[in-house]
């Protein structure tokens, strides 16, 4: 809890596009000491927005290749959406 305001100004002072990859179980669910707990949250997606989650305790080597390659697939994908409408404004 003490980390919050920290974690959510930098997540703003991010230059666009901002992403996110949420790595490791604790991250994602808040660990086993998050139920009914006053000093720690229940997901960081619950304070910024997360491209992509990626579980596990620590996570295994192929799931970190997984997580980037979805995260790599996504930024691909909103660059040429970006271009579509940018082509579809300009004629």
């Amino acid at each position: 809890m003490k980390m919050v305001p920290y974690l959510v100004r930098l997540y703003e002072q991010m230059p666009e596009p901002k992403n996110v990859l949420a790595i490791g179980t604790w991250t994602v669910t808040g660990g086993m000491f998050s139920t009914n707990s006053y000093s720690t949250v229940q997901g960081v997606d619950k304070l910024i927005p997360v491209s992509v989650h990626l579980s596990g305790c620590p996570p295994k080597p192929e799931a970190v290749i997984d997580a980037i390659t979805k995260l790599h697939k996504k930024i691909s994908h909103e660059i040429y959406e970006d271009r579509i409408r940018s082509q579809h404004g300009d004629s």
